[in-house]
Parts: C-alpha cells; structure tokens; sequence
C-alpha cells in the first residue's frame, strides 16, 4: 500500500488466476481476507487470461471474491464456456469486468488492417453479464469514442461483418487465446502465451514499455529458438511461433529510458 501511497483500495484484484486450484489456494485466500478485514480494500476479485471457465467459477464458488476480470473478446475460441461461466458468477452475486476487448486493436503486424474497435466492444456489450469494461485507451480521441459508445449499444450486421478477417489469405491477427496448449509442445518449455501477449501489447497496441515489462515476465533465455530446425508448435490461431518469438525478443535488450522517451 506504501507503493501506491494510498490507505484503501477499492478493488484488490489475484491476478493471472486460471486452474481452480490456484484460485482456491488456502494461503492465498487468508491473506486476502485478513486484507480486506484491515480495511485496506472494499472488495476482492481475481484477473484472469487462460482457463476462463474454470478460474471464473472457481472465484464464484470459493465465497470471498466480489469481482472477475476476465479476457473477453470476439476472438475467444470458447466464448459459450466463458459466457456459461460468466452467467454462473453473476448469478452470485459477482461483478464481470471484460478486458482484452479489442482482440489485440489491428489484425495484422504492420498495422495495416484496424480492427472495427466500437464494433469490438458492442460486441462485448451485447452479454447483460458483463457490468464493465477496461477496453484500450491510449488517448483523448479513443476515451471520446469509447463514452460516446454508452450512447448506444446496437450491433448491427453491418458491424458484425467488420468482425471478420479481411481476408481468408491474411495472417490470424496477433491476439493470442492464451489457451497454453503450445508451452507442452515446445522443447525449451518457453512461456509462449505470455510471449505473444507482449507481441500484441507492441505491434497491435502500440505499448513499448508494457510490452517489455510482460516480456520481461516470461523469463525468455538467450536465443530461445537456436537448436531448433523447425519449430514443433501447432498453434490454433495459426501463428508462426518461431518468428513471432525472434521478432519480439529483441525488445527485451532495448534500454527502458529509450522506450520512456518514445512515449514523451
């Protein structure tokens, strides 16, 4: 609390829950209660970008949490799992907090393609579940757009088709599933979620500094590919692993003051 030189915060939020273990972990648990008995938080939620079913109905049943924030887009591939999930915690009594909303904000690398965002987040909006949002902001003109939104949450169909890959020969966007079913399949065992997450915190969002700090995160050896001839990840978006990888690991030796000055 010191660190953030305040007494109270309103949401003390366990993040990066995903197996129902971790949610439940006894340790954990009293820690955040003896928090929250001092006064130093009104409520208790845990954050969530991998296993969403599970770690959201993990949080509704063990009875201390108030709020799930939980990746939310119209890019999850199990988007009937996390809204059974969410319907089940908002059914206890839980608040839901979409993020990620955007899927990443362009579908391509080179920023090319912009994903429609108001139609990203209407699309969002359409679940009486979810009770808020935190979609990207990085400006005036994107907080404007954003509350000039609540205005009217109509999705038409014509917004809907923007929701669509601009074309069935173009790469699979760069917003990861986090899904963790490519960690077992690469030999170095490399954080590869955590990887791509930083992937598209740079080239979809623009973000350097939150880019490095997530990629800084997942602990990446020197050369994380060498000794590899091809890489042995199937990924279900589609992604080339390998070069994703070789291509956003060089921002982990870019000085922290360079990337500072880039956003003065």
């Amino acid at each position: 609390m010191l660190l953030l030189n305040t007494i109270r915060v309103d949401v003390f939020r366990l993040g990066f829950a995903a197996r129902r273990e971790s949610v439940f972990f006894e340790p954990l648990i009293k820690a955040l209660e003896k928090f929250k008995a001092q006064g130093k938080t009104r409520y208790l939620g845990i954050g969530t970008h991998s296993f969403e079913p599970e770690a959201i109905r993990a949080a509704a049943d063990v009875g201390i949490y108030d709020v799930v924030m939980t990746a939310y887009n119209f890019r999850k591939n199990n988007i009937q799992e996390i809204n059974e999930a969410i319907e089940y915690a908002a059914g206890k009594g839980l608040g839901i907090i979409a993020m990620k909303t955007m899927a990443g904000a362009y579908w391509d690398r080179e920023r090319t393609q912009p994903i429609n965002t108001k139609a990203a987040l209407k699309w969002v909006l359409q679940n009486k579940n979810i009770h808020t949002t935190v979609p990207d902001c990085s400006s005036f003109d994107q907080l404007y757009q954003d509350l000039d939104l609540m205005k009217d949450f109509e999705l038409t169909d014509e917004k809907k088709r923007d929701l669509k890959l601009p074309s069935e020969g173009m790469s699979a966007g760069i917003y990861c599933q986090q899904c963790g079913r490519c960690i077992p399949q690469c030999p170095k065992g490399l954080d590869i979620p955590t990887i791509m997450r930083s992937y598209m915190y740079a080239y979809g969002h623009k973000n350097l500094a939150h880019a490095q700090q997530t990629l800084k995160s997942a602990k990446v050896p020197d050369a994380p590919c060498s000794g590899c001839s091809t890489c042995q990840v199937d990924c279900i978006m589609g992604f080339d692993i390998r070069n994703k990888v070789s291509d956003i690991t060089r921002l982990r030796d870019v000085p922290e003051d360079l990337i500072r000055s880039s956003f003065a």
